[in-house]
């Protein structure tokens, strides 16, 4: 008798092991919790919010501070390791600060993407607005970028990553919201992100992720 009963619980656990959502976050520092607890990170955020809307799910860290869209591609491989079943993609913004070519920042976009759709891996695609300080032409392409591989892609995007932290003129919305470095969101901050974008994270989830959406 309790060796069934064994057995029964190791059959549930798998099953209950398998049926997890497993989301990859893989992006930059702003999303990887830069000087922040684990727990105030972006993807924990994120993680308790889902968890808190009654879905079974994993949101993996797979994101790395200063990483540029080139140095997604040197983390591919280990991010299709991690074996994702779906991927919020934010990378960008790092290129647009180092100020790199822009046509290839988007040639590598769309590698990564291509990458994690050829292995079948819906993506929900994470917008960045160009600085203010830059040129008006740069900040139109920059953003038109992210349109265009989203619509080339047929992706779900998300405009803007910090939607919700920064005013139309580029101050922002809370100092309470930013680190001292005046870039890099707080806790506060990363709240104010997680709650804005949990609506689309929740429609990517149901439209493109439908089959393995479990609720409670």
């Amino acid at each position: 008798m309790k060796r069934f009963l064994l057995c029964l619980l190791l059959l549930f656990s798998v099953s209950a092991s398998a049926e997890q959502l497993n989301l990859l976050v893989f992006g930059d520092s702003l999303s990887a919790g830069y000087k922040l607890k684990r727990k105030e990170s972006f993807a924990s955020q994120l993680e308790e919010a889902l968890i808190q809307k009654g879905y079974q799910i994993k949101v993996t860290n797979h994101s790395l501070s200063g990483a540029t869209t080139a140095d997604g591609l040197k983390r591919l491989k280990p991010a299709l390791a991690k074996k994702p079943d779906a991927i919020i993609l934010e990378l960008g913004a790092n290129d647009m600060l180092q100020k790199l070519d822009l046509p290839q920042t988007k040639k590598n976009l769309q590698i990564l993407i291509a990458a994690f759709k050829q292995k079948n891996i819906p993506i929900l695609l994470a917008g960045m607005e160009a600085s203010l300080t830059l040129p008006e032409e740069y900040r139109t392409a920059f953003r038109q970028m992210y349109s265009d591989l989203a619509l080339t892609n047929d992706l779900l995007l998300y405009p803007f990553f910090m939607n919700g932290l920064w005013n139309d003129d580029g101050t922002p919305v809370s100092a309470d919201y930013f680190l001292l470095d005046h870039m890099h969101p707080t806790e506060q901050g990363v709240e104010v992100m997680v709650r804005n974008i949990l609506p689309v994270v929740e429609q990517f989830i149901r439209e493109d992720v439908a089959d393995l959406t479990i609720k409670k």
